[in-house]
């Protein structure tokens, strides 16, 4: 029996997951990246500049987790303009444009994600770029788009947790194609994936579920 009683409560936790596996992920991610590249950043940068960015970044972080990050996000989009190369600024511009999504400003959220994926020295958050410029592009029925992000991803020859969240993605624009074929077998690679987070393994099986029947 599906764990969903209706297409309407089934769409509604494909949301809830995006939402939550988002932030989730951008604050695991960007901790690490700052920690490397922005240590990194701040010790060859010839300006002090570059301390303020570090503090200006922790606090964007901060609010970002509180939820507060509309109280910010004017300062993130100076820091994005004023230091475009350094890894603060994509990191920003990571938070930003999710916040612009979550706000439904699509359009900016395109446009933010679209420079992460130009700017990104750090890989995985490219790879977050291209998703999430997969994802918005769907929703806008332009899933030639969409599939051209979903190819470059996979040739990244992504792993674990990454490679799942791919696959679901790549599931849902099968199923948007028309295609139930290739939906089930991203599915089946999501269901397989040891790394899978639970709630994605959940919606996975539900999926599966539904075209199996």
């Amino acid at each position: 029996m599906s764990r969903y009683d209706t297409e309407e409560e089934q769409v509604e936790a494909i949301k809830g997951w995006w939402k939550k596996n988002g932030t989730q992920l951008l604050t695991l991610l960007l901790v690490g990246v700052i920690a490397i590249s922005g240590w990194r950043y701040w010790t060859n940068a010839q300006y002090v500049g570059s301390a303020n960015s570090s503090s200006l970044f922790e606090a964007l972080q901060a609010n970002m987790q509180r939820g507060t990050f509309g109280e910010v996000s004017r300062e993130a989009l100076k820091l994005i303009q004023d230091e475009p190369d350094s890894p603060y600024a994509v990191s920003a511009a990571m938070m930003s444009a999710k916040y612009s999504l979550d706000k439904g400003e699509v359009e900016e959220a395109l446009a933010q994600y679209s420079w992460i994926s130009e700017q990104a020295q750090d890989a995985q958050l490219r790879n977050i770029a291209y998703l999430n410029l997969a994802r918005i592009q769907m929703d806008l029925k332009k899933f030639d788009e969409a599939q051209k992000q979903l190819d470059f991803l996979a040739k990244a020859n992504l792993k674990g947790a990454e490679k799942s969240v791919l696959d679901y993605t790549s599931g849902l624009l099968a199923i948007a194609q028309a295609n139930p074929e290739g939906a089930l077998v991203a599915f089946k690679r999501v269901v397989e994936n040891e790394k899978t987070e639970s709630n994605l393994l959940g919606l996975a099986q539900v999926q599966l579920d539904d075209l199996t029947h």
